[in-house]
């Protein structure tokens, strides 16, 4: 038999083998997913998506705990309050993100959320103030502050004194305190300052140098970025996502002004009625744990809560000598005057771009 017969034959033997092998095979069984262990309605800002902590957090804990998530979307918080105070919304809804403690002053909004002792706060920074009801979990926050583009703003005001100068003219980016939670911190810190008399004065004297008001804190910061506008009532934290995120762009920087800042704080909360209390709380320890923590700076450029989180290089560097004012506002007094505050801010500056 030639070598070349030979070769054909042991190859053909080879193939037939493999046939064989194949043909032999047992099926694989086809897996099964589990339907979800429980469910879980949540509402929300739209940042919680667009920002990417949707993905990375929420999704995480739904896959972790086999849970059906439904998130609920709104443009800013005085729409997502109307749905959730909605006759068809009451005992559907669980968890409510972004609660932040310039809307939280007022107690009717407490009065729609559960308190939750059930969930610990002892690794919270103490820094960072606590809602004595137990109602709100804080899960991320900054200082207010003077943001500014270096390349527009080679000399940033020192003070909200300095900052009515006219070399800033329309140069001042803000956030609309009707609609926003840095809006409305923007607007309470003016009234720990300078109290209830002083406050309208200081915004009439800054109304020259307002170039925009904006309709959330991520759209005023790219105009800042863009060089649209110099400055903008901020977050401290915010130059440390912008360093993170655009490493080459070095000209985003803050300043405290020297009559001191003020505390802005997210939390997340469990509502009246939720269906699905346990899996609520679940998610409120989780959203509080040290690994999690972490995408607060990611995802929403604020610092996390619980001091156990390593923080990253450029949040690393946010100097930590803030001195917040918050105490300085009488609680009694913002729920009493705050629809006056808010009036007298939408008559001064109804006529400001954006607004």
């Amino acid at each position: 038999m030639s070598r070349t017969l030979c070769r054909h034959l042991f190859l053909l033997t080879l193939a037939f083998l493999a046939l064989l092998g194949i043909a032999c095979q047992k099926p694989k069984p086809e897996v099964k997913q589990l339907p979800p262990r429980t469910k879980l309605q949540i509402f929300a800002l739209d940042e919680i998506r667009t920002s990417g902590f949707e993905t990375v957090v929420l999704k995480d804990f739904a896959d972790q705990h086999n849970t059906a998530l439904k998130l609920t979307l709104f443009p800013d918080f005085p729409a997502l309050l109307t749905a959730l105070n909605s006759p068809e919304n009451r005992g559907k809804v669980d968890l409510v993100l972004g609660v932040d403690n310039a809307f939280a002053i007022t107690d009717s909004l407490l009065d729609v959320f559960l308190p939750v002792p059930e969930v610990a706060l002892t690794e919270i920074s103490f820094e960072v103030p606590k809602d004595p009801s137990r109602r709100l979990i804080p899960y991320a926050y900054s200082h207010m502050a003077l943001v500014y583009n270096a390349k527009t703003v080679s000399q940033p005001p020192q003070s909200f004194g300095e900052l009515q100068d006219s070399r800033f003219y329309s140069q001042l980016a803000i956030c609309d305190p009707l609609t926003t939670g840095l809006g409305r911190s923007s607007l309470l810190w003016s009234v720990s300052l300078f109290g209830d008399g002083g406050f309208d004065q200081l915004w009439t004297s800054l109304r020259k140098n307002i170039r925009k008001v904006y309709p959330d804190r991520w759209v005023a910061l790219e105009a800042l970025r863009k060089g649209e506008c110099g400055l903008m009532l901020g977050l401290q934290s915010a130059p440390a996502w912008v360093a993170e995120f655009f490493p080459a762009e070095n000209n985003i920087q803050a300043v405290i002004p020297q009559e001191g800042s003020y505390l802005y704080v997210e939390s997340a909360a469990l509502c009246n009625g939720a269906p699905n209390r346990a899996t609520g709380l679940d998610f409120l320890r989780y959203l509080i744990s040290a690994d999690v923590q972490k995408f607060v700076m990611f995802k929403l450029g604020l610092l996390p809560v619980n001091g156990r989180t390593p923080l990253i290089r450029t949040f690393e560097a946010i100097p930590k000598n803030a001195f917040a004012h918050n105490q300085r506002l009488n609680k009694n007094l913002a729920r009493e005057q705050l629809p006056l505050w808010l009036e007298s801010w939408n008559r001064m500056n109804n006529r400001l771009p954006g607004f």
